[in-house]
Parts: C-alpha cells; sequence; structure tokens
C-alpha cells in the first residue's frame, strides 16, 4: 500500500538521519517521540525542504522508526543465517522506465531482468553489488510478487528495499516464512524516479560479515519493548 503523497528526501544532510537514528534508540526506552520528531523537522526545515505539512512529514518519519525498530529486532538473526539470502529491488528506481531499460520481466519467477545496461543506473548498482556479496536479486513491480519467490526459493534472509509502508506489510509477510529479514526504505518516492541510499544498502548487505550494533545493546532494547 503506497503512500497517497510523493516525497523527496534525498538532499536532507546526513546529520539528520544521525538524529533520527537517536530517536529510534530511544523508542526502545520510552517510545514518546512526538516531541522529538517535531523538534528535528523544524532543524532541518523539511516543510519548507519537502513541501509536505506536518502530519505527512510525521507519518514518514513514524515509518522509518518503527521500520528500523523491527531491522534492530531481528538484526541478530540476519546476521547469523547461513543460508540463500535475497534481495528485492523496486523495479521503479530503474533509470528508465521505457525501452531504453534493457532489463525483461521473467514472469515465471516473476522478476525483472537487470541486463546492466546503464552502469550509473541504481538497480544496476545495487543488483552487481548484492550479488558480489552472494544474494539472489529480484527486481520487482510490487509485492505481490513476494510470495511466490519466497515459498519456491528456501531462503534463510532476505532484505527489501521499498517505501515505508510497504515495507512493514512485506515485514509481516516474511514472518510467516519464518525469514531473517532487513529493510532498507526509499527515500524518494514516486512510479517512476524513486531512490534509496546505496550506501545504507551496502551496509544492510555486508551485516553477516560485519559488526553492527552490539547484541548487548538488541537485548536491552528487547527487554524494554
Amino acid at each position: 500500500m503506497p503512500y497517497k503523497f510523493t516525497f523527496d528526501l534525498s538532499s536532507l544532510p546526513k546529520a539528520f538521519f544521525q538524529e533520527l537514528t537517536k530517536v529510534t534508540v530511544k523508542v526502545g526506552v520510552h517510545r514518546k517521540v512526538g516531541g522529538a520528531l517535531r523538534t528535528l523537522v523544524k532543524k532541518f526545515k523539511l516543510q519548507e525542504i519537502t513541501g509536505l505539512d506536518i502530519a505527512q512529514i510525521i507519518l514518514l518519519l513514524e515509518d522509518f522508526i518503527e521500520i528500523e525498530v523491527l531491522n534492530m529486532k531481528y538484526r541478530d538473526l540476519f546476521r547469523e543465517s547461513r543460508g540463500k539470502k535475497a534481495l528485492f529491488l523496486p523495479h521503479c528506481a530503474r533509470k528508465y522506465m521505457d525501452s531504453r531499460c534493457k532489463a525483461y520481466f521473467d514472469t515465471k519467477v516473476p522478476t525483472y531482468i537487470c541486463k546492466s545496461c546503464s552502469p550509473d543506473c541504481l538497480i544496476n548498482q545495487a543488483t552487481n553489488l548484492a550479488k558480489e556479496k552472494g544474494y539472489d536479486v529480484y527486481v520487482v513491480p510490487g509485492g505481490s510478487c513476494i510470495p511466490k519467490i519466497l515459498s519456491s526459493g528456501n531462503y534463510s534472509a532476505v532484505v527489501g528495499v521499498a517505501c515505508g509502508e510497504e515495507l512493514k506489510l512485506g515485514h509481516e509477510a516474511i514472518l510467516k516464512y519464518g525469514i531473517a529479514a532487513q529493510a532498507v526504505p526509499l527515500l524518494r518516492n514516486g512510479c517512476a524516479g524513486t531512490w534509496f541510499d546505496l550506501e545504507h544498502l551496502r551496509k544492510v548487505l555486508s551485516l553477516p560479515e560485519r559488526e553492527g550494533l552490539g547484541n548487548r545493546q538488541i537485548i536491552e532494547m528487547r527487554g524494554r519493548r
């Protein structure tokens, strides 16, 4: 279920996301973050930058926080998984949405097969990055494709890139398969030209090999929920 409004947070500075991370950690303590989010909105002039009203911005930020809390909750399981892994990417992040994109849709899987036609295409870059790390990559037109792939793929861990609302719904579906998951939210949505932070995705894909949030801190946060 996509948002009923478009947004673009791609130009926000790293300092904003660093402060949003601090707010996320506080969620595990008392969950009262409304005032902190409004402070961030004012400090980083989000209404002026995005053109959204305060309610829309707060909804976005609350979804980002909820997604990251879920990421932290299941990060140990994801890191410890040793089976097959998959990455799900949104097809709307392709550089081109017309015949200039040489990807073709395989109805049997179902997924777009990236042909690496544009070096600067975000989907091409993410696909190459994930394959280097041993992931199967699926470029899907929507969440309805995912159950079919998961039911036949025998995966132990997945990473999903999508808008916040779709990630929350996808998380509920993936739990039914007993699969450890991590999510990367889109920072710009829409029907085309969507965008996510490739470096953020790189860190998530590397979690089994790199130390992320400490186990002790995760356990403490779980205990406070």
